[in-house]
């Protein structure tokens, strides 16, 4: 069985969001690009976004999660 290796992978489309005026939730540095386009909440905020390094750095903190994506629970 042939394996796909990375640089056969899809890149993910970004979306350019440097005119929002948007900062990282955590390091308050501009995002410019995120891989979807943020919807513009009633009180003109964005929520918590994050910029790619301190979201990698959050995912690496969070760990796996137990049984993360169903599978035998008994």
């Amino acid at each position: 069985m042939d394996h796909q290796n990375s640089s056969d992978r899809l890149q993910r489309q970004m979306f350019n969001i440097s005119s929002k005026g948007i900062t990282c939730e955590e390091c308050k540095n501009p995002i410019t690009e995120l891989p979807f386009e943020p919807t513009e909440r009633k009180d003109g905020g964005y929520g918590k976004l994050y910029c790619y390094e301190c979201n990698k750095k959050r995912m690496k903190d969070r760990g796996l999660k137990e049984n993360f994506g169903g599978g035998n629970r008994y």
